[in-house]
């Protein structure tokens, strides 16, 4: 089977690999798989299995006026892919360059639409504030053109059952679900969680967070939350990850600076994809701290949560619909600082009762690593 795929973002230079990294990767090893690169960072961060389309782009780091510039170099190399490579089935999963390749696209080859997340909001929300006028009109110019791209697909593929709602409140009735998955490497348990305990000074219980430090994040109450609680206990919070391209890490650091709470975080950068489970075993508690009051978290269905679990570990998220949905046995949930404090203070008074959560936690996401999804997705690619 030869297949062209239209990513999210660049899939050689984004820092961390996306859900169709995982899957197509997979689907790669006995299949043709086409991408087409889009330039939007310099270095190669990402290994693939995958055939790479440069398409000698325009660069530019502004998102909007990328797309825009390179709209025609988008439709021709899609054109050229398909031609060249006898392509059976194309994956779009993308806004504006999703809907110039579907405009492209021969209606003999069938298309799937993957919706990973909330594609308007997450578009909108990288240069406006959702609640403000920009922010509502962009969301909703973005909506629609999502809207006209999942009518012309054959299926489209969503990541959690919340979107599935959603995209069939847009009118779209054939729609299936996928989960995202785990890498198998997580339950390897050959991590030395003590290296990065002693190399980042990491004493008593530390309360980590691993991922993007973007505008769907309250770490509000959770930082309020660790003001309080190192007045009395050995606490660490542990942040790895930076920004995307919004000034929200910089809030971030003031709002530290105001609480007085430097000396008892440590943040790092984006660290490269396979030393995550290193970095997790050395945290007690993880946090998903989403701010679910924007359709980007709302919608979601965080890739962490499994990588938390798998690793067996102890997963406090602000009530997110989606793991409501799925994982609530294994998860805690908070929305103020008195919730993270009182569920970080029986974890130390009841560490028993934490474990035992854990390790069925374990269980849970081993279920979904993602050679099981990518067979999954693999079955539907055939069956179009």
């Amino acid at each position: 089977m030869n297949i062209l795929l239209v990513p999210t973002t660049d899939w050689l230079g984004h820092p961390f690999p996306s859900r169709l990294h995982h899957i197509l990767d997979k689907v790669a090893e006995h299949n043709e798989v086409h991408v087409i690169r889009f330039s939007f960072y310099n270095d190669k961060k990402l290994d693939t299995k995958a055939i790479v389309h440069e398409i000698n782009d325009i660069r530019i780091s502004n998102l909007p006026l990328y797309y825009s510039l390179n709209g025609r170099r988008h439709y021709k190399a899609v054109r050229k892919i398909i031609k060249e490579n006898k392509i059976d089935v194309a994956i779009v999963s993308n806004l504006l360059a999703g809907y110039i390749a579907s405009a492209s696209i021969d209606n003999r080859i069938p298309i799937i639409f993957d919706l990973s997340d909330h594609f308007p909001s997450s578009g909108a929300g990288y240069y406006f504030d959702l609640n403000s006028s920009l922010g509502k009109m962009a969301t909703f110019i973005l909506e629609k053109l999502l809207e006209m791209s999942l009518k012309k697909a054959s299926l489209t593929v969503t990541c959690s059952q919340m979107l599935r709602r959603y995209v069939r409140r847009l009118g779209v009735k054939n729609v299936e679900v996928i989960p995202n998955g785990v890498s198998s490497f997580f339950f390897y348990g050959n991590c030395d969680p003590q290296f990065i305990r002693d190399e980042y000074d990491l004493n008593g219980v530390v309360v980590g967070y691993i991922g993007s430090i973007e505008f769907w994040l309250n770490l509000h109450p959770l930082l309020e939350s660790i003001s309080q609680l190192t007045k009395s206990f050995d606490i660490k919070l542990l942040l790895v990850g930076s920004k995307l391209r919004t000034a929200t890490a910089g809030k971030i650091h003031k709002e530290i600076e105001r609480l007085g709470i430097g000396k008892y975080i440590v943040w790092l950068d984006f660290i490269p994809y396979p030393e995550v489970p290193n970095f997790i075993s050395a945290m007690d508690i993880c946090t998903i701290p989403f701010n679910h009051n924007f359709a980007t978290a709302y919608y979601s269905a965080p890739n962490k949560l499994l990588e938390y679990l798998a690793l067996g570990k102890t997963v406090i998220s602000t009530p997110i619909p989606e793991i409501i949905l799925t994982a609530k046995d294994y998860v805690f949930f908070a929305e103020t600082s008195e919730d993270y404090s009182r569920t970080i203070k029986d974890y130390i008074n009841e560490a028993d009762k934490y474990a035992e959560i854990a390790r069925r936690g374990v269980k849970f996401a081993s279920q979904l690593t993602w050679e099981k999804i990518a067979d999954k997705y693999e079955e539907i690619l055939n069956k179009l």
